[in-house]
C-alpha cells in the first residue's frame, strides 16, 4: 500500500479503493492512522460494512456504513481538521444532538468527541491538513467567527452550516466515491484537493456557531467517565449519587442520547472492552475466566451466552484467533 502510494504521489494521481469491514473490530483498525477509537457494539449480530477512500497529499474522503447500532468515541490524531457529513439513510447523534444539515459535526486534532449511529448510518469523513485549511480559509476572507470556529482551542465543535452547502459538498464526494466503486477514478491530487476545499470552505464559513452539548449528553458523558475508572459494573443508584442526578433523570438522558438505558449501555460496552482484551491476548497465556471476571462478569456461563448473543461467536473462539487491521491507509 505504501509503494502504491508512492506510486500515485510520483504520477500526481490520487489513491483509491474499498476496504471491507468483517467485524466490529474493524472500526478501530481500519482508521488507526487517524483516529483513537474505542467503540460500543449496542445491537447482536455480525458487524459487517465497508470504506470507499480517496487520498491525496493532504486530504482524505472515505465514505463508511454501520451495519449495527453503534456508540463510538473518537480522538482525531496528527494535524487534522476532520468533518462528518451523514448522508442521511439513518438517524445519527452527535455530542448527544441529532445531525442534520444544519449542524455539521467536526474535530481538531487532540479534541475528543462521540458518535452514536443507528442501524444503517452512513456518513462521509473529509480529514484536511489543518495548517493548510486555516491558510486558505485567511487568503479566502472567511469571518473571524468562522475561523474561530476551526482554529485549535474553540468552543464549537458542531459547524452551523447552510443545507444547501452540505447538500453540494455531498453530491461531489459521493460522485467521486461512486466513481471508485466503479473502477473509474482518474482524477489527479491537484484537482481532486482543489474541489475539495472549493467545497469545504463555503461550508465553514456559515457566520452563526453556539454552544454543544445538551444538558443530557453532558450528563451522559459525566456518566461515562466515572464508569470508565472502575474494571466492574456500576450501580445505577451509587453513579445516580455520584452525578447528584435522580435515577429517573440518568434514565431520560440516556434515552434522549444512546437510545437505551444506562444499565444496557454500559453492559455492551464491558462485553465489548472484553471482546477487544480476548482479541488482543495471547491465547497460550490467558484464560476467558480471567478476562471476563477482570470486566466485571463473575458468572462465565452467563457472560459466554451474552456473548454469543451480541458478538455472533464464543468467546473461546475469539481469544483462539487474532486482531489483525484490514487495511491501513498510509496518510503523511
Amino acid at each position: 500500500m505504501e509503494q502504491s502510494q508512492d506510486l500515485a504521489q510520483q504520477n500526481n494521481a490520487v489513491m483509491n479503493g474499498v476496504i471491507h469491514r468483517q467485524a466490529f473490530e474493524d472500526l478501530a483498525t481500519c482508521v488507526k492512522t487517524f483516529f483513537n477509537v474505542d467503540g460500543t457494539q449496542l445491537e447482536p449480530g455480525e458487524f459487517r460494512g465497508q470504506i470507499d477512500f480517496i487520498a491525496g497529499k493532504d486530504i482524505l474522503l472515505y465514505r463508511e456504513n454501520y451495519s449495527h447500532r453503534t456508540h463510538l468515541e473518537c480522538e482525531l490524531l496528527g494535524k487534522r481538521f476532520g468533518f462528518s457529513i451523514p448522508l442521511l439513510t439513518a438517524e445519527g447523534k452527535f455530542l448527544g444532538e441529532p445531525v442534520d444539515d444544519s449542524k455539521t459535526p467536526s474535530s481538531v486534532s487532540g479534541e475528543t468527541f462521540d458518535h452514536v449511529m443507528e442501524r444503517g448510518f452512513e456518513q462521509l469523513i473529509l480529514l484536511l491538513d489543518h495548517e493548510r485549511l486555516l491558510k486558505k480559509a485567511e487568503q479566502a476572507g472567511l469571518a473571524d467567527s468562522a475561523l474561530e470556529a476551526i482554529s485549535p482551542g474553540r468552543q464549537w465543535k458542531a459547524l452551523q452550516t447552510r443545507p444547501s452547502d452540505i447538500h453540494s459538498i455531498r453530491q461531489n464526494c459521493t460522485m467521486m466515491l461512486d466513481a471508485v466503486i466503479r473502477g473509474e477514478m482518474n482524477l489527479s491530487v491537484d484537482d481532486f484537493e482543489k474541489e475539495i476545499f472549493d467545497s469545504v470552505l463555503p461550508v465553514i464559513d456559515s457566520g452563526e456557531y453556539r454552544m454543544d452539548r445538551h444538558s443530557s449528553a453532558i450528563l451522559v458523558r459525566r456518566a461515562i467517565d466515572i464508569c470508565e475508572a472502575v474494571s466492574g459494573p456500576v450501580g445505577i443508584s451509587e453513579l445516580s449519587t455520584t452525578l447528584n442526578a435522580s435515577p429517573r433523570t440518568l434514565q431520560l438522558a440516556f434515552q434522549k442520547v444512546m437510545g437505551t438505558t444506562p444499565l444496557n449501555f454500559f453492559h455492551k460496552r464491558r462485553m465489548t472492552k472484553a471482546r477487544m482484551a480476548l482479541l488482543t491476548a495471547d491465547s497460550r497465556e490467558s484464560r476467558v475466566t480471567d478476562i471476563a471476571n477482570h470486566h466485571g462478569f463473575s458468572e462465565l456461563g452467563r457472560f459466554a451466552i451474552q456473548y454469543r448473543e451480541l458478538f455472533g461467536e464464543s468467546p473461546k473462539v475469539t481469544l483462539r484467533r487474532n486482531l489483525t487491521s484490514t487495511v491501513a491507509i498510509p496518510f503523511p
